[in-house]
């Protein structure tokens, strides 16, 4: 389904502005293993991406950006301190972040911002030191129904970006009024996961990747619309 952004086009020196307001949220969505040539604003061919190529057309679209490393722990150490992994040390298994780091949570808790952070990767766990700065910093269960209908061990059973998606609407709604930083973190991608309605592209490893981004897209539309709802966005 096409998405049209009935917001007024804005300029460069928009941009500029935005420093002088104090009425801003930051919502920072990562996706975990998502590959740029897979999405239709930057060229693929399929339509696994409509909700973030909306994004793409309306806002600013980076045309060439490296991961700092292929493992998470190291290139999330990046991405949060700015510093390449030779600097950072995040080298290891064992290693973490130093509470002597600076990472953008900190800044924006200190400026008075409600600070919250929803992950599923265990590589940026509060061992690690990522959750510095982050008044709410949490992995998230799936709802009680499914671990009531789970057979087994439900304690095994791993949430999904789904719940990473609630968790993050019950933030807005409970701090809608203040001003925030979100940071999600989503996994589905890379773990190949898609739910059986948007398994439209068939069913080999390649194909099986494209479903699991059309799923993922879709939820991040959920939260797009919760914003939209909410008069945030």
């Amino acid at each position: 389904q096409e998405v049209v952004d009935t917001r007024p086009l804005g300029t460069l020196d928009d941009i500029f502005a935005l420093q002088e307001r104090d009425d801003l949220n930051v919502l920072f969505i990562l996706i975990d293993t998502l590959r740029a040539d897979r999405l239709g604003s930057y060229g693929h061919d399929r339509n696994t991406s409509p909700r973030i190529d909306a994004l793409a057309e309306s806002g600013v679209r980076f045309n060439r950006h490296l991961s700092q490393s292929s493992w998470t722990k190291c290139s999330m150490a990046s991405m949060w301190t700015g510093l390449y992994p030779n600097r950072s040390r995040i080298l290891l298994s064992r290693h973490g972040l130093p509470e002597a780091a600076v990472l953008p949570a900190e800044i924006f808790q200190d400026a008075g911002y409600r600070t919250t952070g929803i992950f599923r990767h265990g590589w940026v766990a509060r061992n690690f030191g990522f959750s510095q700065g982050f008044e709410l910093y949490m992995m998230p269960r799936p709802p009680r129904e499914i671990v009531r209908q789970a057979s087994g061990d439900p304690a095994r059973l791993a949430a999904s970006d789904g719940d990473v998606i609630r968790a993050a609407t019950g933030f807005l709604r409970a701090h809608e009024m203040e001003q925030w930083f979100m940071y999600v973190h989503l996994l589905d991608i890379h773990q190949y996961t898609s739910d059986e309605a948007s398994a439209i592209f068939g069913t080999s490893y390649s194909d099986i990747y494209d479903n699991a981004i059309l799923t993922t897209d879709s939820l991040i539309g959920h939260l797009l619309d919760e914003l939209d709802v909410r008069g945030l966005r």
